[in-house]
């Protein structure tokens, strides 16, 4: 055999090792007895409505740039750029 073939026979074999790895690794234990999914505490109605659950949500306004500003820095940034994604419309 030359040195290619031996290469990919070893290469061949090592993928189908890790592959095998890893599904025997990915098999799940079978749950003892005795585990059980732990119980959620949850909140009564009166409990959540004191707390402020479902209170008044608020505006996050973004970078805090006007829109003039906003299209002053994408032509300042733009220049010379591919006319796609942010750019598109001011590479010129």
């Amino acid at each position: 055999m030359t040195n290619k073939s031996l290469l990919a026979a070893f290469l061949a074999a090592l993928m189908a090792a890790t592959l095998a790895a890893g599904h025997a690794q990915a098999q799940t234990q079978p749950a003892a007895e005795g585990d059980k999914p732990a119980k959620s505490k949850s909140k009564s109605k009166k409990a959540a409505a004191k707390s402020g659950a479902g209170g008044k949500v608020t505006f996050n306004p973004g970078s805090g740039e006007t829109p003039a500003q906003r299209t002053a820095r994408l032509k300042r940034e733009c220049k010379g750029a591919v006319d796609a994604g942010a750019c598109s419309g001011y590479t010129r």
